[in-house]
């Protein structure tokens, strides 16, 4: 029988729980990938939620040795993106070749990797180049990046463009040069029904009986992510075999919960997001809570993401109601209040490094970049905080 992390795979591609997903129209997303990569001269768009899987897709219907992955995040230098892409998929920086003996007709030639050669070595190894968080990138270097990846994909380069569906749109979608040029395939996020799969198939295999209520909390607190369900079980056996237990309880459970968030390290993000921004010497107005004592808007949004369900994005209207129910007493923040502090507090993210990128207020809309930020929130910070 296998182990447990033989089964339950947080951070790499699963066999036993990987899941086939429906797409709208009928078919599967591995037929669509596969459908998009069979045809030339086209850049295939992932776009969906973070930890919705979109990396895995690319590996399973690819192949981890035929697929070779760079982040956005690596892109800083457009003089030398075809250098880091080579570099990345095995290729030598530089070279000396030789011809000849050393007797006659001897030649000593060093060579560099040029944007040819890289595009050949693809070719000639069957290769994919799977850009993941294109996002990451500077607009300018998104914007490089498309312009080069144009003329590859017409002399047959394959190449994956994976993102956030509202990061993209600009550069990807509506860029002129890749009009008519691509595939695009919006992943949804997991349905519950999807969710317990996962559960279901890997304690099954594992011989665990695990109750359908349990499963059900498990999709829930999982936040559309698989990512997250597969640490939660995975740390879900790692208790239960530590404490000789042969059941999955609410007090399991909740305790796997807790684990789970060890390694998020949210806790300096969470500070920001309460902090704000600077009030510049002006008193902020405070609202008192029945659990969290007395706290501005910026502690009564970050409290108010917390509550249930959990959620992928929320709208301004249910933000607000969430608001309004954590204050005990009469005083009501006014909308234009609560709509100025959103703004402000997106400031503050864009300001700091890309760790803090867990939220984005856009379009009257609050969307949650990062499932196990909002998981950390809700079980990372003690019981007073806990969902």
């Amino acid at each position: 029988m296998k182990k447990p992390n033989e089964v339950f795979i947080p951070g790499a591609l699963p066999n036993s729980t990987y899941i086939t997903r429906m797409m709208e129209s009928g078919f599967t997303y591995e037929e669509r990938l596969k459908q998009a990569l069979n045809v030339s001269g086209y850049l295939t768009l992932i776009s969906g939620p973070s930890k919705i899987g979109k990396t895995v897709l690319c590996e399973k219907v690819i192949g981890l040795d035929h697929l070779v992955e760079i982040s956005g995040s690596d892109m800083l230098d457009s003089s030398g993106l075809w250098t880091q892409i080579g570099m990345k998929a095995g290729m030598p920086r530089e070279g000396t070749t030789k011809s000849g003996d050393q007797r006659r007709d001897y030649m000593e030639e060093t060579y560099y990797l040029t944007k040819e050669s890289v595009l050949n070595y693809f070719k000639d190894h069957d290769l994919v180049l799977l850009m993941d968080d294109f996002h990451y990138a500077s607009e300018e270097m998104q914007v490089f990046m498309a312009q080069q990846f144009k003329d590859a994909i017409r002399k047959g380069l394959r190449i994956i463009i994976a993102s956030l569906p509202h990061r993209v749109d600009d550069t990807i979608r509506t860029n002129p040069d890749l009009q008519g040029r691509i595939s695009i395939i919006d992943m949804l996020a997991w349905s519950k029904t999807d969710l317990e799969q996962i559960p279901q198939k890997g304690f099954e295999e594992l011989k665990m009986a695990v109750p359908a209520e349990i499963i059900d909390k498990l999709a829930k607190e999982s936040i559309s992510s698989p990512q997250l369900m597969q640490l939660i079980c995975l740390n879900i056996c790692i208790l239960a075999e530590s404490r000789n237990l042969k059941e999955i309880d609410d007090s399991l459970l909740k305790d796997a919960f807790r684990f789970s968030t060890l390694n998020l390290d949210y806790e300096k993000v969470a500070n920001v997001i309460q902090k704000g921004k600077s009030s510049r010497g002006q008193k902020r107005s405070v609202y008192h809570t029945e659990t969290f004592g007395d706290l501005d808007l910026y502690g009564l949004i970050l409290e108010a993401l917390v509550l249930d369900p959990p959620f992928a994005s929320i709208s301004f209207e249910d933000l607000c109601t969430r608001i309004i129910k954590l204050i005990q007493d009469d005083s009501k923040p006014a909308v234009n209040s609560i709509k100025s502090y959103l703004k402000n507090l997106q400031e503050v993210l864009n300001s700091c490094d890309r760790s803090y990128e867990v939220l984005e207020w856009k379009d009257n809309t609050l969307y949650i970049l990062e499932s196990l930020f909002l998981f950390y929130l809700r079980w990372g910070r003690g019981d007073k905080h806990a969902a």
